[in-house]
C-alpha cells in the first residue's frame, strides 16, 4: 500500500482482508526496534459500505460538519466506521491525515485506528468502538445525573495523559481539537481522545506546517494561535484548560444563554478574586477537601493563561491531577445503572478510598484551622493567588472561599463539626508543612 510508505519510521504493518504485506518502505532495523508494529487493516469500500447497511440511519451513531460515524460488526467485532463528508475535499484531507498520524501511534488513551478503505476519492475509516457517547453528552445532557468529583477528576486525568502521550512523541504530535466532544467514553467510561483530523505531526513536514492555517473550535481555540508560526503544543493545552473548566463547572466553552458567554471570561476573573466556589457545577456541592477545591480551578487557570510560555506542560498537568485524583473517592458512577469498574487510569481497576480517610470536614463544611495557607505538590504558598502568580491580590480576598461555610440551602445545611488541619492530613500529595516552595509557578 503506497499511502503509508511515507511515513515508515514506525514499522507499520497494513494488513489486507486475504494476505498480510508489511510496508516495503519500512526498513529492516526499525522493524527490529518496534517488536509488535502497529497492524492497521485496509478493507474494500463495498465491505464496510455493506457493514454499515449502506450507511443506514439506523447504523449512525453521530453526524457533524465534517462527516458521519457509523456502527458496525466486521469479523465479529464491533467497531466505528467515519465517513467523511461528500460535499468538502478539505474533509477527505483530513481522513487521510488521522490515518497519517494513526498509523504511527496507538494508545490505551486514544481512539485507535483498526482499518480504511481502499477507496482514496471516498476515504472510510475504521477505529475503535466507544460505546458510551461523548463526554460532551455526559456533562450536557439533561437525562444523567451529575458526575461526582472523583470521576470528573479522573476523566480530566485520562484525556490529560492522552495528550501527554502524544506531546511525548519524537516529533510531538498537536491534536489541534481537543474538545469535549472529541473525548469519546469507551464501555468502562474512561475518556479515549479522538478525531485526529486537524493533528500534526511537528518537524516532519516543516512546508507543511507553515502552509497550514490556524483551526481548531471556537471556545476552544488558543487566542496566540493566530498564524502556522505559533502553533506550539501548548495549543492543546490552553484547549485542554478550557475542557477542564468545562468539567468543573459543566458549563460549555461558548454559551450565549450566559454573560459573558465564554467560559474563560466568566471563570477566570472567579478564581483570580478567590471565589472559587462559584466556578463550579451548581448542582452538586463542591469538593469538600479545600485543597482540591483551590487547585483544580488553578490548574485550569494555569493552562489557559494568555502568555502561552507560562502555561504548563501536559505532562506537569498530569501530575497535578494524579495528586488531585488520590484525595478524592472515587465512587460508583453517579450517572448510569451500572457497576462501573474502579478506574484511574485506562482500564486498570483501583479500589475506591475510605470516605472517611479521605475527608477531614463534615459534609456541607469547609473550615481549616490554617486557612491561609495552601499545601500541594502545586508549591507552597501563602494564598490562592500566590499560587496561580497572580500579583496585586489582598490575601484576605484571596482566601475569601477557604474558611466559608456552607449554609446555603442550595447544598443543605449539615452542621458545624470539629475540623482538622489539612496541612496535617496524611497522604496530601505525599507533603508535610516542613516542606518548602520551589521556584515561581
Amino acid at each position: 500500500m503506497g499511502y503509508l510508505s511515507c511515513k515508515a519510521e514506525s514499522a507499520v504493518s497494513v494488513t489486507s482482508a486475504s494476505t498480510t504485506t508489511h510496508n516495503s518502505s519500512s526498513s529492516r532495523a526499525a522493524t527490529d526496534k518496534q517488536e509488535n508494529p502497529i497492524k492497521i487493516q485496509q478493507f474494500d469500500y463495498c465491505d464496510l459500505e455493506a457493514a454499515t447497511q449502506g450507511f443506514s440511519d439506523q447504523r449512525l451513531l453521530g453526524k457533524g460538519s465534517h462527516g458521519a460515524v457509523y456502527k458496525a460488526v466486521l469479523r465479529g467485532r464491533r467497531v466505528a466506521i467515519k465517513r467523511p463528508s461528500l460535499m468538502n475535499r478539505e474533509t477527505s484531507q483530513e481522513a487521510d491525515n488521522e490515518i497519517e498520524i494513526l498509523s504511527q501511534i496507538r494508545s490505551p488513551g486514544l481512539v485507535n485506528l483498526l482499518g480504511f478503505s481502499n477507496d482514496a476519492k471516498d476515504r472510510l475509516l475504521v477505529v475503535e468502538f466507544m460505546s458510551n457517547g461523548t463526554l460532551y453528552d455526559v456533562l450536557h445532557s439533561n437525562s444523567s445525573r451529575p458526575l461526582n468529583w472523583g470521576r470528573r477528576i479522573r476523566l480530566a486525568l485520562q484525556v490529560a495523559k492522552a495528550l501527554d502521550t502524544l506531546h511525548s512523541q519524537k516529533p510531538p504530535i498537536i491534536h489541534r481539537d481537543v474538545k469535549s466532544a472529541n473525548v469519546l467514553m469507551d464501555r468502562n467510561f474512561n475518556a479515549r481522545l479522538g478525531d485526529f483530523g486537524l493533528a500534526l505531526r511537528c518537524g516532519v513536514d516543516d512546508y507543511r506546517l507553515r502552509s497550514t492555517p490556524p483551526a481548531g473550535t471556537i471556545g476552544y481555540l488558543d487566542p496566540c494561535y493566530v498564524t502556522p508560526d505559533n502553533l506550539s503544543t501548548k495549543t492543546d493545552v490552553f484547549s485542554f484548560g478550557i475542557l477542564l473548566l468545562e468539567i468543573i463547572s459543566c458549563r460549555k466553552a461558548i454559551d450565549v444563554a450566559h454573560s459573558p458567554p465564554s467560559i474563560v471570561d466568566w471563570a477566570i476573573p472567579l478564581v483570580k478574586k478567590g471565589n472559587v466556589v462559584a466556578v463550579y457545577d451548581p448542582r452538586i456541592a463542591p469538593p469538600k477537601d479545600p485543597i482540591v477545591r483551590k487547585q483544580l480551578a488553578v490548574v485550569a487557570a494555569k493552562c489557559v493563561r494568555s502568555c502561552r510560555e507560562r502555561r504548563p506542560a501536559m505532562k506537569e498537568v498530569v501530575g497535578w491531577l494524579t495528586g488531585l485524583s488520590k484525595l478524592v473517592p472515587l465512587h460508583t458512577w453517579n450517572g448510569f445503572n451500572n457497576s462501573c469498574m474502579m478506574v484511574e487510569t485506562m482500564g486498570r481497576p483501583v479500589e475506591s478510598r475510605n470516605a472517611k480517610e479521605n475527608s477531614d470536614a463534615v459534609d456541607g463544611t469547609f473550615a481549616t484551622k490554617d486557612s491561609h495557607r495552601v499545601y500541594s505538590d502545586l508549591g507552597f504558598r501563602s494564598n490562592l493567588m500566590e499560587l496561580m502568580g497572580i500579583p496585586g491580590i489582598d490575601e484576605g480576598e484571596a482566601d475569601a472561599s477557604s474558611s466559608h461555610r456552607f449554609d446555603n440551602k442550595r447544598y443543605g445545611n449539615q452542621g458545624r463539626g470539629r475540623q482538622k488541619d489539612v496541612g496535617n492530613k496524611d497522604g496530601v500529595f505525599g507533603l508535610r508543612r516542613n516542606h518548602s516552595a520551589g521556584g515561581k509557578l
